[in-house]
């Protein structure tokens, strides 16, 4: 009799440890559907997903601004060909790059320097002659540039506005 009082005390004890367990307990062995949710709450939040479709507008906005960066001088990352006439200026922002294809120009400095002529390895002062077919890199945005004597010719990588006189 106490092996069957035994028994049925083990059997009882093996059915009641499921009961046992809270729901979403790691003892569990149920997933219930308010944990998943919770959890995907969760990682939504932790990773911004719920603004992925504000992202993917940015990314697009700023794809089109770099497709089309070349007109007016905005920043593109390819050379632009701008043409200037006698007398006009093209003032650069900083890193702009600056190649004289055509025509007479002169620097244009700054207090704090001229145009940097990478080709020459030298830097331009105010007033000297640009050299044709060297690279001119512009340090910063302090209103250097060039002044075209003549018409001319250039190719313009960066920010850079056209101002006449």
């Amino acid at each position: 009799m106490k092996k069957i009082l035994i028994l049925i005390l083990v059997i009882a004890i093996i059915f009641a440890l499921p009961i046992s367990a809270a729901p979403g307990d790691n003892s569990d062995p149920i997933v219930v559907l308010s944990y998943l949710n919770q959890r995907f709450n969760e990682l939504i939040a932790k990773y911004n997903l719920d603004k992925v479709a504000e992202h993917e507008k940015t990314i697009a906005e700023l794809k089109e601004k770099i497709k089309n960066g070349s007109n007016g001088g905005t920043g593109a990352s390819t050379l632009e060909v701008v043409n200037l006439k006698a007398g006009e200026k093209l003032i650069a922002g900083a890193g702009a790059e600056i190649i004289l294809r055509g025509g007479k120009a002169t620097a244009i400095a700054s207090d704090l320097g001229g145009l940097s002529d990478v080709t020459k390895a030298v830097d331009i002062a105010h007033g000297v002659d640009i050299a044709p077919n060297h690279l001119l890199i512009v340090p910063r945005n302090d209103g250097r540039g060039v002044l075209a004597t003549t018409a001319a010719i250039l190719m313009v990588r960066g920010e850079y506005k056209v101002v006449s006189q």
